[in-house]
């Protein structure tokens, strides 16, 4: 098998990249959904949630007391979260990463980086080598459409772990565009798997039928 893209279709070197980078967003959604950087963290979530239940229970003044307790807890809450992701970036940047033991914020953090570096070398080894010619079964429509997919998906590739390591380092704000482009990301990597079965199982099983 060739190396580059030419006639014969895609070379070794972009299917190697397409099926890397796809093994591991996988494994950084996988990371990310499961992720627990702290358990106490989750105890203190299922202790607020039984204060605020039995606020409602009690009186007035009970209730007061209850809301103003819940307000120090959170308040105390963001500032372990905000201490977890400041300790997380620190290690990044003193070359302390993944020394003492792996979090579930490290890992996730090191996907995204392998994430990100997966990007960029995908985008320059796109510009430096063109694609193969289109299938000619493609309409018009299509073949813009998979360009457009394509740019896309490239594009997120950068943009999720760009604004995971702001968030890290402390751009809380980002918090929207980072979910905003992991579920941008799921949606254009399930728009190009389902145009991958349409152009190979379903066109494959139609051409045997018309043969049969």
């Amino acid at each position: 098998m060739r190396l580059r893209n030419g006639p014969h279709g895609y070379g070794l070197a972009t299917k190697l990249l397409h099926w890397l980078t796809f093994a591991v967003v996988v494994t950084q959604f996988a990371v990310g959904w499961t992720m627990n950087p702290d358990d106490a963290l989750d105890r203190e979530d299922e202790r607020l949630d039984v204060l605020e239940e039995r606020s409602e229970e009690g009186g007035e003044a009970s209730e007061e007391r209850a809301e103003a307790e819940i307000d120090r807890r959170e308040d105390a809450l963001d500032a372990r979260e905000d201490d977890i992701a400041a300790d997380t970036f620190s290690d990044l940047v003193s070359g302390d990463f993944l020394s003492s033991g792996v979090s579930g914020l490290e890992w996730h953090v090191l996907f995204g980086l392998i994430v990100l570096a997966l990007g960029v070398l995908r985008v320059v080894w796109r510009m430096i080598t063109p694609l193969p010619p289109w299938a000619e079964h493609l309409a018009a429509g299509e073949r813009t459409f998979e360009s457009w997919l394509e740019k896309i998906l490239l594009s997120l590739l950068l943009v999720v772990p760009l604004t995971g390591l702001f968030m890290v380092a402390g751009s809380t704000g980002l918090l929207p565009v980072h979910v905003g482009a992991q579920i941008a990301l799921l949606t254009a990597v399930s728009l190009h798997v389902s145009l991958v079965l349409k152009h190979t199982v379903v066109r494959r099983n139609r051409h045997l039928a018309r043969m049969l």
